[in-house]
C-alpha cells in the first residue's frame, strides 16, 4: 500500500512539474492577415542538448505544442513556405522542490551571436508557457528585373570610351581650327616628334616600297658583275 502510494505520488509531482510549451501564430498584417493560410507543412523544431530534438507540425488553430519539457536551454525554430519567422530562445529550470512546477521562459536569439546574447523577453510561467510569434518577413523566391536606366546604360566602361572617342574625333578638328598660329605650329612640331608619327611615317614608307622595282635592280647589277668579271678572265 506504501508503494503504490509513493509511486502515485512520483507520477503526480512529475505531472505537476511537466513543463509544456504553446507557440501560436496571431494575424500580423501586411504580412500574414490570416494565419489560417499557413500551409500544412509549417512546423516547429526545438532543439535542445545534442540528441535533444522536438518536431510538431501546425494545428488547424495555428499553434504548436510542445508538452513534458525537460530541464534544458533550447533553440526554437518555425519553418515556414512563405514566411520568416524569428529564432527564439527558451529555458526550461526545475524548482527547488520535485513537487513544485518547473519554470519556463522565453527570449528572442540572434544567428551568429553568442548564446547569452539575449532580444526581447516574451515570457515567463511556471509549468507552461504560452508565446505569441509574428512572423519578421516574407520570402522571395523570384528577383525582380530591373527597367531601363539611362544612368546605369552611361556607366558602362565601353559606354564611356565610346564618347570619350566620339568627343576626340568630332571636337579636335575644332579645336585645331580656334587654335593660334603659334599654338597650332607647336602642336604639329610635337606630332612630328612623337613616336607614334615615326613609328606611322614609317609604316608608310613601306608601305610604298617598290619591291618589284628593287629586285629588278639587284638583277641588273647582278649581270653587270658576272660580265665584268667574264671579260677579265679573258
Amino acid at each position: 500500500m506504501l508503494g503504490l502510494w509513493s509511486l502515485s505520488a512520483l507520477l503526480c509531482a512529475s505531472v505537476a512539474s511537466a513543463a509544456r510549451l504553446t507557440v501560436s501564430i496571431p494575424a500580423s498584417p501586411p504580412l500574414l492577415p490570416n494565419p489560417a493560410t499557413l500551409p500544412s507543412s509549417a512546423h516547429a523544431v526545438l532543439v535542445g542538448p545534442p540528441g535533444v530534438q522536438y518536431d510538431v507540425p501546425i494545428k488547424r488553430d495555428s499553434s504548436f505544442t510542445f508538452p513534458d519539457l525537460p530541464e534544458a536551454s533550447y533553440l526554437l525554430t518555425i519553418h515556414s513556405r512563405d514566411h520568416f519567422f524569428p529564432p527564439l530562445r527558451v529555458d526550461v529550470t526545475n524548482a527547488a522542490e520535485p513537487s513544485q512546477p518547473q519554470t519556463i521562459q522565453a527570449w528572442q536569439t540572434f544567428r551568429g551571436n553568442e548564446w547569452t546574447n539575449k532580444g526581447p523577453h516574451y515570457g515567463t510561467g511556471k509549468g507552461g508557457l504560452h508565446i505569441m510569434v509574428q512572423p519578421s518577413s516574407m520570402k522571395s523566391f523570384y528577383a525582380e528585373r530591373t527597367g531601363f536606366s539611362l544612368f546605369s546604360f552611361l556607366k558602362s566602361p565601353m559606354i564611356l570610351m565610346a564618347l570619350v572617342s566620339g568627343v576626340m574625333i568630332f571636337g579636335m578638328p575644332y579645336l585645331m581650327d580656334n587654335m593660334d598660329p603659334e599654338t597650332k605650329a607647336e602642336f604639329e612640331e610635337m606630332q612630328k616628334k612623337s613616336p607614334m608619327t615615326g613609328s606611322q611615317g614609317a609604316g608608310a614608307q613601306m608601305q610604298n616600297f617598290d619591291f618589284a622595282g628593287w629586285m629588278a635592280g639587284k638583277g641588273a647589277g647582278a649581270e653587270g658583275g658576272s660580265s665584268g668579271g667574264g671579260s677579265k678572265r679573258r
